[in-house]
């Protein structure tokens, strides 16, 4: 008889570790979701984020922002080759990882040429980019832009 009334498990000791276990689960959910959410803001904090501006056909625009994975995004604009009265997007690249943080770089790979662009913060609402472009045939062309971020 002891040995079945020892197996038994009281109701109140058995409603005890039920609300134990699911308030331990929550806690974890909150914590989690936090943490996720801390993790998130701490890299929207890039100095390089918005929409950058030029009056160089060149290079018009280019827009950064931060990816889900932290990394810096860029899409460059140039004034299109058929239709002066319009830009057309470089399409999405992802930034280079740069020791420096006021440097950024991002590389074009086009049928004819790679391209790539240097982008160094000169102050909060204007940096310098420096566009190289390596022809496959050879030539080598490279000038200077200095954009200002958009409001």
């Amino acid at each position: 008889m002891t040995q079945v009334s020892a197996a038994r498990i009281p109701l109140r000791r058995l409603m005890a570790v039920l609300l134990t276990a699911a308030l331990t689960l929550s806690l974890s959910v909150v914590l989690t979701v936090a943490t996720t959410n801390e993790a998130a803001a701490s890299c929207s904090a890039n100095r390089f984020n918005g929409t950058w501006r030029s009056s160089d056909a060149r290079l018009k625009r280019i827009d950064v922002w931060q990816g889900e994975d932290c990394h810096l995004y860029a899409r460059a604009w140039s004034v299109c080759e058929n239709d002066s009265s319009r830009i057309c997007s470089w399409g999405n690249r992802r930034m280079g990882d740069s020791p420096e943080p006021n440097f950024q770089f991002v590389g074009y790979n086009w049928s004819n040429a790679n391209e790539v662009l240097h982008l160094r913060m000169k102050d909060r609402s204007h940096i310098s980019v420096w566009d190289s472009t390596d022809y496959h045939n050879g030539k080598k062309v490279s000038f200077t832009v200095t954009m200002s971020k958009s409001r």
